[in-house]
């Protein structure tokens, strides 16, 4: 049930770190509108530990923070005033329900919870995207399985006066919620390989026409 690209006012009802086979670090946090429904989502903040368990990577000689260190960064700038490193140092062990990959179901498990963001209201715009569902191959690998799923990626946050993270952080006007409401508010990302197979065909359909084009010279 996923939600419609948009900006919604939201709380934070849950927000604990999870850390995967490889030691990469996530921020998984679940979001409830006014109606009750939920959103959940997994922010990467930390690489594996073949990539160094860094909060950033490289490019070009420069340092920059991982995407999902940012977005969970935004988050808790939103919500409370202070920075990721600030909030994580309020996580506290508790015993919650978490997805068990074994058990094929959510199951009780202790992780740290963030428990300075809980219950905090934030604004949130949020896109729907079209993705490969993904499956792990005999060669141990994640790959396509040919169907496609719906999902909610969050794009970043605000507060309840509608500034987004960066604007409170910078002190300037409320602007990118509207401006980002007005571009996509409605639209579907279709990142799917059904998507890339429709172009395609697009495209080659359009050949014949410039193949005949091309004859007509030689006649």
């Amino acid at each position: 049930f996923a939600w419609e690209s948009g900006v919604y006012d939201t709380t934070v009802k849950m927000v604990y770190l999870n850390q995967a086979a490889s030691e990469a670090q996530s921020f998984n946090i679940i979001l409830e509108n006014s109606e009750g429904k939920e959103l959940r989502e997994s922010f990467w903040i930390r690489s594996g530990k073949a990539k160094g368990k860094k909060v950033y990577y490289d490019k070009d000689g420069k340092q920059f923070p991982l995407p999902g260190y940012s977005l969970a960064n935004s988050l808790c700038v939103a919500a409370t005033g202070e920075s990721l490193a600030k909030c994580i140092d309020s996580a506290e062990k508790k015993t919650i329900n978490v997805w068990n990959s074994e058990l094929k179901k959510e199951a009780p498990t202790e992780r740290p919870v963030i428990m300075c963001l809980v219950n905090k209201p934030v604004k949130v715009a949020v896109h729907q995207v079209v993705e490969d569902k993904v499956a792990k191959g005999t060669n141990g690998q994640y790959e396509p399985t040919g169907q496609s799923r719906t999902v909610n990626n969050c794009k970043f946050f605000g507060n309840t006066a509608g500034k987004t993270a960066e604007e409170i952080t910078k002190n300037e006007e409320a602007t990118m919620f509207d401006k980002w409401a007005t571009k996509n508010t409605g639209t579907v990302i279709d990142k799917s390989n059904k998507a890339k197979t429709s172009s395609a065909a697009a495209i080659m359909g359009s050949t014949p026409a410039a193949g005949n084009n091309q004859a007509s010279l030689f006649n």
